[in-house]
């Protein structure tokens, strides 16, 4: 049997109280009553259990994620494990345990409920993906610690954070601008698609300070597919005048679009260029590969470890914020006209 707290108390005359605010660094105990507790630890070569000392503290050093795992996660939302890594590694360093569990809009309030009432966990991370309403009242009505990653879609006083879209669509129109691109067209998804929306609103910024106007009959919105990024972009190419360039909200679209622009007999980059947002899954598998700007999302779950150890030791901390960690990956589809 191992070396117990209680034999630690033996060997240096003094209570297990006393061990235990030693092994917790409690000033109300002596210099050197604290100094002999440490030495015979250190003879009885005794290793505090971690999860003793947490419930000591009333801590668990661990946070709960909630995000769809549902089948098919990877592909309707490759960017997850990568903000998920950037998360981990963000909260290891700073002493956490990140503990992932499936959810969906049906279920994360109830799993959030439970994590709450057994405060089984520090901390509580939401992928925005499974946020409803209910979900916000809960977390911050008592304000319970945590981070939605990805800004809710209605508002709320949750604490969030996400990345620039708008940044992001501004890089897209600086871009095209300098390669000589004028006549430029958007293909997204709906108008509650806030990432495609932001970029959409950032391409047109971007494009008015240079004085070029986005055109509305070049702005064409569905669902974020690569169905709809055929459909709508067959519809796009039927105009009179062809655009220059198209910029594709996300890979999905992207994939739809190109297929749409070869199968008119076009030639990428010669006859219209293609531009995307975010490199995977599919950016490198096109022909030719895509330019794209890229997101760096694992920063984005870097950053919310960051934010969420601050909240923790500050529940009344409130984060709302944006990153901007946007890179222009030139490939094959722009060339300068």
């Amino acid at each position: 049997m191992g070396v117990t707290i209680h034999d630690v108390a033996k060997a240096a005359g003094t209570s297990v109280s006393t061990v235990s605010k030693v092994i917790n660094g409690y000033y109300s105990i002596s210099d050197e009553t604290a100094a002999r507790v440490r030495q015979v630890m250190k003879d009885l070569n005794y290793t505090p259990s971690t999860s003793a000392q947490n419930f000591a503290k009333g801590t668990t050093r661990c946070v709960v994620m909630l995000a769809d795992l549902s089948p098919g996660t990877a592909f309707r939302n490759p960017h997850l494990f990568e903000i998920v890594s950037g998360l981990e590694e963000s909260l290891r360093a700073r002493g956490y345990r990140l503990i992932l569990r499936g959810a969906d809009t049906t279920t994360a309030y109830a799993a959030a409920e439970e994590i709450i009432s057994r405060r089984s966990a520090d901390a509580i991370a939401v992928h925005v993906s499974v946020m409803t309403h209910p979900l916000s009242a809960l977390l911050t009505n008592p304000r319970f610690p945590h981070i939605v990653l990805g800004m809710p879609n209605f508002e709320t006083q949750v604490c969030w954070i996400d990345n620039n879209n708008v940044y992001s669509g501004t890089v897209a129109a600086s871009y095209l601008l300098s390669m000589g691109f004028r006549r430029i067209a958007f293909v997204g998804g709906q108008y509650y698609d806030l990432g495609s929306a932001h970029r959409l609103q950032g391409l047109r910024q971007g494009l008015h300070v240079a004085g070029v106007t986005l055109e509305e009959q070049y702005i064409w919105l569905g669902e974020s597919t690569r169905e709809d990024g055929y459909r709508m972009t067959k519809q796009l190419l039927g105009e009179r005048s062809l655009p220059e360039a198209v910029v594709c909200a996300n890979n999905y679209i992207a994939l739809g679009c190109v297929a749409a622009i070869q199968e008119q007999g076009l030639n990428i980059p010669r006859d219209i260029g293609v531009l995307a947002f975010d490199d995977y899954p599919f950016s490198q598998f096109t022909e030719p590969k895509l330019t794209v700007v890229n997101i760096d999302v694992r920063d984005l779950g870097n950053q919310a470890g960051r934010f969420l150890t601050d909240i923790i030791r500050h529940p009344n901390k409130q984060v709302q914020t944006y990153v901007t960690t946007s890179i222009l990956m030139e490939r094959q589809s722009i060339f300068r006209r």
